[in-house]
């Protein structure tokens, strides 16, 4: 895994990697028809594109 601090706009996920924060792995869902992995601890988010390259890391 991945932790969400260390990602970066540009950066590109595996077809199974999940980011993670607050020690636990980020949920994922649909956000405005894009895929965001999402801590369910604080408000972290990451967004990715189809191709899983992030496109917007927000951290809490």
């Amino acid at each position: 895994m991945i932790a969400a601090q260390d990602l970066d706009t540009g950066d590109e996920l595996g077809l199974y990697e999940t980011p993670e924060c607050c020690d636990i792995s980020m949920d994922e869902a649909f956000v405005n028809g894009q895929l965001s992995f999402q801590c369910v601890v604080c408000d972290t988010y990451v967004n990715v594109d189809g191709s899983r390259t992030v496109t917007e890391v927000s951290l809490a």
